[in-house]
């Protein structure tokens, strides 16, 4: 049985209440009719950072064609994402080299974010952690609380780092975190500090992102200032369950999104959403395509996806928008991702987007305007 937006949000605030959050009731909803201008037609500009494929990552020459093809097809934002990485899930130290010197990925930070203010585009960056065993950093437990404590250490000095890049190239919005599920229910004094200690460094609106199974558990959205989720429910139940499913669940994860808003009064973001061009690849869109060993290419199933997630919350006055996943820094590189995988470019998925991002701009100029 479905419940909707008043029995989720009751069922809330007494889980809340249960697990000794603090009160919420000093949080001013926003409005549902607020003017959405700013709406975020965004994609992830994935950073490419294997130095014997040349000079293709952030800044660089190739980066600022795929940054005007990505102002091309409509979108109004981009987000950046740059790499740390821990040795496996119970480690504490994060190094903030990933495959270059953190220094240079700085310094092509700053170049891609110039590229993208000359196409007129905002900027996210949203610094993610790799753990090289392999393993999903939403399991991290270092398995002590001193060896949490050294790990908040080191995550923050990685995170400020980032935050103070993004200050200084008037980043538009910063991520704190992505896809941290093991510390965020549990720990959320941790990440409340953390965050104060990120607004010291950098003054614009922030988020966290939210894996999708976690995003109704995180304690201190209302430390933030918008719900950021990494949106890859599944929207099929079954193999060859086709574009009127895909739709009805992105209808029912809308309504669980919406009483998210009324209960924190933040509107949501969908700071990562994506599905496979492959067959029934809706089941488990979360997969990485090099994971899975009989993907069979269809590109019309993941144009079918996005029509069904636009639908469900394009025109949603709660939703604050998206970044699709994912485009890369080289528009013609073909070694990053295979034909299966999430890149909408060039497939037919990447004209949903072309009409969705026109429509709803459309739609809030003739509204707001």
């Amino acid at each position: 049985m479905r419940v909707g937006p008043a029995s989720v949000l009751l069922l809330m605030s007494i889980a809340y209440t249960a697990w000794g959050f603090e009160a919420l009731d000093a949080i001013a909803p926003v409005p549902p009719d607020r003017p959405d201008i700013n709406r975020i037609n965004g994609i992830t500009l994935a950073p490419i950072e294997d130095g014997h494929l040349g000079d293709v990552g952030y800044g660089s020459a190739s980066c600022a064609t795929a940054v005007a093809q990505i102002a091309e097809i409509g979108a109004n934002w981009i987000s950046i994402t740059p790499f740390g990485r821990m040795d496996d899930l119970e480690s504490t130290d994060i190094l903030h080299d990933f495959e270059i010197p953190v220094e240079k990925n700085e310094e092509m930070i700053r170049s891609a974010v110039a590229q993208a203010r000359l196409e007129g585009l905002k900027v996210a960056i949203i610094p993610h952690i790799y753990v090289m065993s392999g393993e999903w950093r939403g399991e991290i437990d270092p398995g002590s609380d001193p060896a949490w404590d050294a790990w908040f250490k080191s995550y923050t000095d990685f995170v400020i780092r980032f935050a103070m890049l993004s200050e200084e190239v008037g980043a538009d919005l910063f991520s704190v975190g992505v896809e941290f599920k093991s510390s965020t229910n549990f720990r959320p004094h941790k990440w409340r500090a953390l965050i104060v200690k990120v607004r010291e460094v950098y003054r614009g609106p922030l988020t966290y992102s939210a894996n999708w199974d976690e995003v109704d558990q995180v304690p201190f959205w209302d430390a933030l200032d918008m719900i950021g989720v990494n949106a890859f429910w599944p929207l099929a139940t079954k193999p060859k369950d086709g574009y009127a499913v895909m739709r009805d669940r992105a209808r029912q994860v809308a309504l669980d999104l919406e009483a998210l808003f009324y209960f924190w009064g933040r509107p949501v973001l969908f700071t990562e959403v994506g599905v496979k061009s492959a067959a029934d690849s809706a089941l488990a869109p979360w997969e990485w395509p090099e994971n899975c060993s009989k993907l069979v290419y269809d590109e019309e199933y993941q144009a079918d996806a996005y029509q069904a997630v636009f639908e469900a919350v394009g025109h949603e006055p709660w939703f604050e928008g998206m970044f699709i996943w994912k485009y890369y820094s080289d528009p013609y590189d073909e070694t990053q991702e295979v034909i299966t995988g999430f890149s909408p470019k060039n497939k037919l998925a990447e004209d949903v987007l072309v009409t969705w991002f026109g429509e709803i701009d459309a739609l809030i100029t003739s509204t707001y305007m």
